[in-house]
This record gives C-alpha cells, sequence and structure tokens, in this order.
C-alpha cells in the first residue's frame, strides 16, 4: 500500500494532547487511521434508502430545547413543513 502525508493543523491544546498521546506511546497515524476509517464506516452506513434512520439520529442528538413552544405544524411532515416555511419566508419579503 502506497502512503501519502497529510499535514493537520492543530491548536496549541490539540497539540498538548497530541504531545501526551506520543509520550504514552501512542502512535498518532494510527489513531488518526482509525478515526478515519471509523467516520468512513458510519458514512457507509447510512445508505441512500435509510434517510429516515439518519434522521431519527440526528433528531436524538440534537433535540428540541424543553422550552421551545410547539410549532403549528409537524415538523416530520414534509407537506406541513414546506409550507410553514414558504408562508414563513413570504412574511419577511
Amino acid at each position: 500500500m502506497r502512503s501519502r502525508l497529510v499535514n493537520v493543523r492543530l491548536d496549541e491544546r490539540r497539540v498538548q494532547k497530541a504531545r501526551r498521546l506520543r509520550a504514552r506511546g501512542i502512535t498518532l497515524s494510527d489513531l488518526v487511521r482509525e478515526a478515519i476509517d471509523r467516520e468512513y464506516e458510519q458514512i457507509g452506513a447510512l445508505k441512500r434508502g435509510d434517510v429516515a434512520s439518519a434522521m431519527r439520529e440526528i433528531y436524538k442528538e440534537h433535540p428540541d430545547p424543553p422550552d421551545l413552544p410547539p410549532r403549528g405544524y409537524d415538523v416530520h411532515n414534509r407537506d406541513q413543513a414546506r409550507s410553514a416555511i414558504l408562508g414563513k419566508l413570504s412574511r419577511r419579503s
């Protein structure tokens, strides 16, 4: 396998973390490779037909704040959401 060098810019805080990891014997190259593979596998798991699953995951990771007042439409209903968004945009003009 032919490999290529990739430079990554790090802020000072991450540079310190990287130094501590190296001091403990952790190879940064391996760490980066594993992180890339892990993220790529997650992307691959979200196939085109699996949009509903992806959206559930997004809603789970980023729920509405508890104090958010209820909307007058179902955000999961495409037609209702489209209508509400278009109505809001037309009022702004």
